[in-house]
């Protein structure tokens, strides 16, 4: 698939210095060791302690093309999806309180198409870094277990920033914590398939229904070819750490 996106800033990206970038991610950890619990995202919080996110969203706008270009494959993946998932708790703390992600935006725009984040000299959109980048570059619908929107129907958001070393553990565990540990979302019930709509909205990136029973018969071998499939309703209201759930500790535990 061409990537416009890349292709637009490669043909207009003035040629900049090559810049230092954290592969431990370091800033990002930090928020996740401080404000995020089982998936659940203490957003308040974080609003008003927001330097360390806002920082580490800085950094990765302040990495050129040319930088970015000479990464490994595992270290552009691991570092667009820390980037997504750290853009979407900004916009969510740049809005809070909100119910759901999608309350942001007006009638005629989405969140996902909103630009706010630098990249590469220019001002992007989560809809942009998932379609443009991750899927037309990487072919891995493991993806869709890693990328958080900020809902609750969507995957667990990970303590663990992605780094190129664990990648694929790490894509791979997503994998399976979504598959088998998210009943309401995924589940093979008296006979037939109940999955997340994330499977319908992508059913290109697993090869189909084909594809997504193949994979489902890695959890569960008794499907068949000829296994139903039916799609869950998605949780859009936002994976907020409620009240009374048990804060961490300075040191994240």
């Amino acid at each position: 698939m061409k990537n416009k996106l890349l292709c637009c800033i490669l043909t207009f990206t003035l040629c900049t210095p090559l810049m230092a970038f954290d592969h431990t991610y370091a800033k990002y950890q930090s928020v996740l060791d401080k404000y995020v619990q089982n998936g659940q995202v203490d957003y308040a919080a974080l609003k008003s302690d927001r330097a360390a996110l806002d920082s580490f969203v800085t950094s990765c706008g302040g990495v050129p093309f040319e930088h970015y270009q000479a990464f490994t494959k595992s270290e552009k993946l691991s570092f667009m999806i820390n980037l997504y998932n750290a853009a979407t708790m900004q916009l969510l703390i740049d809005h809070w309180p909100v119910a759901s992600i999608q309350d942001i935006g007006g009638f005629f725009s989405s969140p996902w198409n909103k630009k706010f984040i630098t990249l590469f000299g220019h001002t992007v959109s989560l809809g942009q870094i998932e379609h443009d980048i991750l899927r037309a570059d990487f072919d891995d619908p493991r993806i869709h277990f890693a990328i958080v929107c900020g809902s609750e129907g969507c995957p667990v958001l990970p303590e663990e920033a992605f780094t190129d070393r664990n990648l694929n553990g790490q894509l791979a565990g997503a994998e399976e914590k979504f598959l088998t540990e998210r009943p309401t979302e995924n589940r093979f019930e008296n006979g037939e398939l109940h999955l997340s709509p994330i499977f319908k909205w992508y059913r290109e990136d697993f090869n189909n229904e084909e594809g997504i029973r193949t994979l489902l018969q890695l959890y569960y071998p008794e499907i068949t070819k000829d296994t139903r499939i039916n799609y869950t309703d998605y949780d859009w209201s936002v994976n907020e750490r409620q009240p009374g759930d048990t804060l961490k500790s300075s040191d994240g535990k």
